[in-house]
């Protein structure tokens, strides 16, 4: 058995004093290379300063009036636009709800833990028989909602997304 690791130890040195015997370079100096790519390369023209009296288009004492405004045009469409977006009461959205159950006095005391956590953010509890529910916000983008969701999610872990309609003012 010793024999044998002495042979493996043997073997392993000198496959590492072969492994670590300098090679002999092989020298491309003599062989010198050269190519002229000039005519390849683009032309650049050289920029030239213009003075102020050619750069006259910065500067006009003239009033400029346009051929086509639209402004009547734009101001007819703007009109049409609020007339029918009128008749919108309602959009779709999202609110968050911290809680739903059938305790008053628990749904009053999450309203208004919410409230001290997010006073910018109207409040409210729903009563539907036999279920109160406390919901937080009126949200229109998905992103929002995460935001302030992140925000209550410590204090109510059960807290959730659900949508809900908005009232438009």
């Amino acid at each position: 058995m010793n024999k044998l690791k002495n042979y493996i130890g043997f073997l392993l040195l000198a496959g590492i004093g072969f492994a670590c015997t300098t090679t002999q370079k092989t020298s491309t100096a003599s062989k010198s290379f050269s190519e002229d790519i000039s005519e390849f390369r683009p032309k650049i023209d050289t920029v030239t300063v213009k003075s102020e009296e050619e750069v006259s288009f910065r500067k006009t004492e003239e009033n400029f009036n346009p051929k086509y405004d639209v402004t009547e045009l734009l101001n007819e469409k703007l009109d049409s636009l609020a007339f029918n977006n009128a008749d919108i009461a309602y959009v779709n959205g999202y609110s968050i709800q911290i809680y739903s159950g059938s305790s008053s006095a628990e749904a009053y005391q999450a309203r208004d833990t919410a409230m001290i956590l997010l006073p910018e953010i109207r409040t409210n509890v729903q009563y539907q028989q036999p279920v109160y529910k406390v919901r937080v916000g009126s949200f229109t983008e998905r992103l929002e909602v995460q935001r302030t969701l992140l925000k209550l999610k410590p204090k109510f872990p059960s807290a959730i997304s659900v949508p809900s309609r908005i009232k438009v003012n």
